[in-house]
């Protein structure tokens, strides 16, 4: 996977609280001032600035706003961009197959496209990977539990705070899985539902396309 994780992580912890006591002192603000746009303690950003607190996604937009400046500048340093109230600009990038599943493996849940006596649902769905394929378990009363043949199969990550993200489909073969050695399996290996269930029909998508995007940030428009 590339460097360009929009959505799945930060970049260098090292970085960006530089970046922040630079665009803070670039503005002649103390800390003070900036917490108090932001809303934060200001103990909690001195920390910050030397590399002793945690940052998220939602608080770096925050920052960002404080700042008046954008999320990308404080990840990338590079503040001669417009400041507050002039968005910056995304775009979207296509994912290679390789990162897309290495995206799906950070998560658990998806959702699930079927339909039911005419009817179009989609429904959520914890999942694992297997190898490329995707392993689920349902309640034999569930609609989920009558999906066969090619279905789709969705997963995402989005910060609205930062505006960052991710989303993958995947559209593939759903066939039961029925081998009780395989079952067996998949059972030790932790692939069950998270409700426990006396009775569990497992199922697994063979996937035949599988496509992602991310939103990348890009630099301020002049």
């Amino acid at each position: 996977m590339d460097n360009e994780t929009a959505g799945t992580r930060l970049p260098d912890m090292v970085d960006i609280p530089r970046n922040i006591r630079r665009r803070r002192e670039q503005l002649g603000m103390t800390r003070a001032q900036v917490c108090a746009r932001a809303g934060l303690p200001p103990k909690w950003l001195v920390d910050l600035e030397i590399g002793d607190a945690p940052l998220t996604r939602a608080t770096l937009g925050i920052l960002a706003a404080a700042l008046k400046t954008n999320v990308g500048a404080l990840m990338s340093g590079a503040f001669d961009a417009p400041e507050a109230g002039v968005p910056d600009t995304r775009s979207l990038i296509a994912m290679s197959e390789k990162e897309c599943y290495a995206r799906l493996a950070t998560h658990e849940v998806g959702r699930l496209a079927g339909n039911l006596h005419h009817t179009p649902w989609v429904l959520p769905v914890n999942y694992v990977l297997d190898g490329n394929e995707i392993v689920f378990t349902t309640d034999p009363d569930s609609p989920l539990a009558h999906v066969r043949g090619t279905t789709a199969f969705e997963v995402d990550d989005v910060d609205r705070y930062a505006r960052l993200g991710w989303s993958v489909l995947v559209v593939g073969v759903v066939e039961p899985v029925t081998d009780p050695v395989e079952i067996a399996r998949l059972t030790e290996a932790g692939a069950g539902t998270w409700p426990a269930r006396r009775e569990e029909l497992w199922l697994r998508i063979h996937p035949g396309r599988v496509t992602g995007r991310r939103l990348r940030p890009g630099p301020a428009r002049r």
